[in-house]
């Protein structure tokens, strides 16, 4: 009888996890698209403008990107605890208080269940990641190399500039 039970909620954690995975899968050209988006946008605006009001207006850019997002997050956050809003609330004891944060945190998901169904997974979801890290090795590496080489001309080149005499 429990072992249908726990079978229906393997499957049903795997195929979360298979969702979640897919998720990322899609998402990663994307933040590729964006970084190469950015760094044209910053080659333009320093043409443009030069590098220090180039690097400014990028810079604000993403600031008000970030504010943006942040007042998203919040306005969903505080949609549902409006309606939690009553007298007794203010009487509540710091652990009772706690709770309420952390399961807010989960949207509601207990904290419990989430970390019973990572547990169930993470058995069957290491092997299936290392799988295809391991097909995927010489492009990873590619990647590494390629973000190493990147961030040492970053370096390399604000060092050299510094060196160089004003204007």
């Amino acid at each position: 009888m429990f072992r249908m039970l726990f079978r229906r909620a393997q499957a049903t954690v795997d195929r979360a996890i298979d969702g979640l995975m897919l998720r990322v899968i899609v998402a990663i050209p994307f933040l590729i698209a964006a970084g190469f988006g950015t760094a044209a946008l910053a080659i333009w605006l320093n043409r443009e403008y030069g590098p220090e009001t180039g690097s400014l207006i990028l810079a604000g850019g993403f600031a008000a990107l970030g504010v943006i997002v942040a007042l998203i997050v919040r306005a969903r956050s505080e949609v549902p605890a409006e309606g939690q809003g009553s007298p007794d609330a203010e009487t509540t004891s710091a652990p009772e208080s706690a709770e309420a944060a952390g399961a807010q945190d989960f949207s509601g998901v207990d904290r419990e269940l989430i970390m019973a169904a990572l547990t169930s997974a993470a058995p069957l979801a290491i092997p299936a990641i290392v799988r295809t890290i391991g097909r995927n090795l010489p492009l990873v590496a590619a990647v590494a190399a390629a973000v190493l080489i990147i961030s040492r001309d970053d370096q390399g080149s604000s060092s050299s500039t510094a060196l160089e005499p004003g204007e």
